[in-house]
Order: C-alpha cells, then sequence, then structure tokens
C-alpha cells in the first residue's frame, strides 16, 4: 500500500504583480490534476497544501515549483 500524507509549500511572489498569481493558480488546475492541493493567497505568499500518495505529492511539488519560478519570481 503507498504511503500518503502531506506536504506544504511556501512560495513568495516578488512580482507583486496580481495577473501572475491568477495566472499561476490556473496553470495549477490545468497541470497538477492528480493530487489533492488547497491553495491559500496569504500577503505575499502563496501556501500550498497537496496530500495524497508520496510518489505523487513528490511529482506535484516539482511542478509547483517550476510554475512558481515561471510566475511569482522576478
Amino acid at each position: 500500500m503507498p504511503k500518503s500524507g502531506k506536504k506544504v509549500l511556501r512560495f513568495d511572489n516578488t512580482t507583486s504583480d496580481l495577473d501572475n498569481i491568477i495566472e499561476f493558480f490556473e496553470m495549477i488546475q490545468k497541470k497538477v490534476n492528480y493530487v489533492n492541493l488547497n491553495a491559500l493567497l496569504e500577503g505575499k505568499t502563496v501556501k500550498i497544501t497537496v496530500s495524497g500518495p508520496r510518489d505523487l505529492q513528490y511529482l506535484a511539488c516539482d511542478a509547483l515549483k517550476e510554475l512558481a519560478d515561471k510566475f511569482l519570481y522576478e
């Protein structure tokens, strides 16, 4: 039986552009649809909680980091 749990990722939005955050959330919906996740915007920080099988969590975390580099960092 695969191990599961939760992983929390936090990304700081250094661009301060709301359009980038919206596009980031839209891309998450399109590209990371194989695990359960909860995204929350707290000020300039995006907090994402990923839950599901551990191997899919690792895959999702890599995809989320790539998307964050593209949309949230200058």
